[in-house]
């Protein structure tokens, strides 16, 4: 009897210390959550199971076992809900079951305090009180079996498809500890006493046990109860940075995937191997700390990577160092977002001169056109009077090499006019007028204005998806895509395909321009789109053209980008909003 009650008030003490530790660990995990609820309800079954074994009134004692109903009423959906939580399963059918559980478990529990279908009467034992069961009884242990099978057959199929052996472990822990209570509590508290068999009661024993076990896993496997494996380890493989663990001589003792993703190689080539060959820092001999330093990470075929690094000593328990955790953070977005910004602010600026300079150009430019147009008339007059004259045919030679001269500076006038007439277009800021238009008849318009450049030498190919229209001003996106093209084309030369292709992405429709000629230089590509840039040879190009179809995108609120390899060609790529969806 003693030996009894004292393993009694170690099942209330042990249960109420597990949930306390469990619930104050980590308040806002879920699954500690639902852990420590679980083990408070066992705590509740406990406490009324210790007072009803040492008192000798026997309603008292009918009474606390009826207020005990909660423990053992709610194990079974508590105990689902836990799995539940820990594993992440979706389980359908079990979590549309579960309100209906809890429902159940709330009208037995009710049941239990106000009639006697539940626990009916008592006896005395050598060891307490046993109870003659009621009715509902065999609902009940069939309600909790029911949801202690369900729930663990999720748990199963959840661990055993896991990749991480410590996620496993775990997961076989909780489950023996859950398993152990579904049969000692159905065994001695449930059908052995409906059996007839009068057994001393050990459900809360084996309660208890299971609140152990919990605590333990929360200690042993991280900070909360379902942690797979050690928490250090999942973070590592899940961030997004590069993460490198470095002996004191420089050499890499393990990566993260971040890390091997960046350089594009598996984690077992790169161990071993000296952080000087992978990196453009020096970090070792000796160790030192990095708060933050820009650097170059050689990936694929030696490309350099811009990267951020952090470096942080690693010491053991006595404070000794024993090697670096250096943290690799790719700048590649960023540094191609500050590109765009400086060329916006050039794009300004160079707009705002630009405004200035057409201007002033204009003026002069037409009087000297009309000049040299009324000159030109003249001209023609004189020679054809002194034709008539004596000695005229040889005076007709040089008024007709004067001609010729008159000719030619019309056509740098003329030339002047349409850099103006493109440097007006470029510092235009007004956008045309927006209407909801085809993305593919913009790009047919586009084709027969670049017909004559394409006819007889170059291929045109299209392949399009079902884009959606977009909302833009027709002709302005005609104006970018006819400069595509024709940039094509004098990139492919004699013979070569131009291929368009448009599909949706995302939010966005995607056009690409892309042409089999000679490519792009790597250090023109960073100034394909800035004003007055230009590879073209003297008088072939004025360099705004691409400037103008920046400008236009922009506009849009699109993007526009480049890619380029020398010898195989150039793709350029404009992304579009869609209309956004109501």
């Amino acid at each position: 009897m003693q030996f009894y009650t004292a393993l009694q008030l170690f099942d209330l003490c042990a249960l109420l210390v597990c949930a306390t530790t469990i619930r104050a660990r980590d308040p806002a995990d879920r699954g500690n959550r639902t852990a420590a609820l679980l083990l408070y309800c066992g705590a509740i079954w406990a406490g009324c199971q210790l007072l009803w074994n040492t008192t000798e009134d026997a309603e008292f004692a009918l009474l606390l076992a009826r207020l005990s109903a909660p423990g053992c009423a709610a194990l079974g959906p508590l105990t689902a809900r836990f799995i539940l939580d820990v594993t992440g399963e979706p389980a359908p059918r079990l979590r549309r079951g579960l309100p209906f559980l809890f429902a159940l478990s709330f009208v037995v529990i009710g049941l239990d305090w106000c009639t006697p279908w539940v626990h009916r009467d008592v006896t005395r034992t050598a060891w307490g009180w046993s109870f003659e069961f009621g009715p509902l009884f065999p609902a009940i242990v069939a309600v909790t079996v029911t949801c202690f099978v369900w729930g663990l057959a999720v748990a199963t199929a959840a661990y055993r498809t896991s990749t991480l052996e410590s996620e496993r472990s775990q997961g076989l822990w909780i489950a023996a500890g859950i398993t152990q209570l579904l049969a000692v509590g159905a065994i001695m508290d449930g059908i052995l006493p409906l059996l007839g068999w009068r057994v001393p009661q050990l459900a809360t024993t084996a309660y208890a046990f299971m609140g152990i076990v919990f605590a333990w896993s929360l200690n042993r496997f991280g900070y909360s109860i379902l942690s797979p494996g050690t928490f250090a380890a999942q973070i590592t493989e899940t961030m997004s940075e590069g993460l490198a663990l470095l002996r004191l001589d420089g050499r890499v003792r393990s990566v993260n995937a971040g890390l091997a993703r960046m350089l594009g190689q598996p984690r077992e080539t790169l161990e071993s191997r000296r952080i000087g060959e992978l990196l453009s820092l020096r970090l070792v001999e000796p160790a030192a700390e990095v708060k933050v330093a820009r650097a170059w990470l050689f990936g694929p075929a030696m490309q350099r990577i811009p990267v951020s690094v952090t470096a942080t000593l690693l010491r053991d328990g006595r404070g000794v160092d024993t090697g670096l955790a250096v943290v690799v953070r790719d700048l590649r977005e960023i540094e191609a977002l500050q590109q765009r910004l400086v060329l916006s602010g050039r794009m300004v600026a160079v707009g705002q001169l630009a405004a200035g300079v057409a201007h002033e150009v204009n003026n002069p430019t037409a009087y000297v056109r009309s000049n040299m147009l009324l000159l030109r008339e003249y001209w023609t007059n004189a020679a054809k009077l002194l034709a008539d004259e004596p000695g005229g045919e040889e005076k007709g030679e040089l008024f007709a090499g004067g001609a010729e001269l008159i000719d030619e500076s019309l056509e740098g006038i003329e030339r002047i006019a349409s850099i103006v007439q493109q440097i007006g277009r470029f510092t235009h800021a007004d956008v045309g007028a927006r209407e909801l238009a085809e993305l593919g008849a913009i790009l047919d318009s586009a084709q027969r204005m670049a017909g004559p450049r394409l006819r007889g030498r170059i291929q045109l190919e299209r392949a399009s998806d079902d884009v959606p229209p977009i909302e833009c001003a027709p002709r302005e996106l005609e104006q970018v895509f006819l400069n595509l093209l024709v940039n094509a084309a004098d990139a492919i030369g004699d013979t070569g395909t131009i291929r368009i292709s448009t599909a949706v992405e995302g939010e966005h429709a995607r056009v690409d321009v892309a042409d089999d000629g000679g490519g792009i230089a790597p250090a023109n590509l960073a100034r394909v789109f800035d004003p007055f840039f230009t590879t073209k040879p003297v008088g072939k190009g004025t360099g705004l053209g691409l400037a103008i179809c920046y400008e236009i995108v922009q506009r849009h609120g699109g993007e526009i980008e480049v890619r380029s390899e020398l010898g195989r060609g150039t793709v350029f790529s404009v992304r579009l909003p869609l209309p956004t969806r109501t």
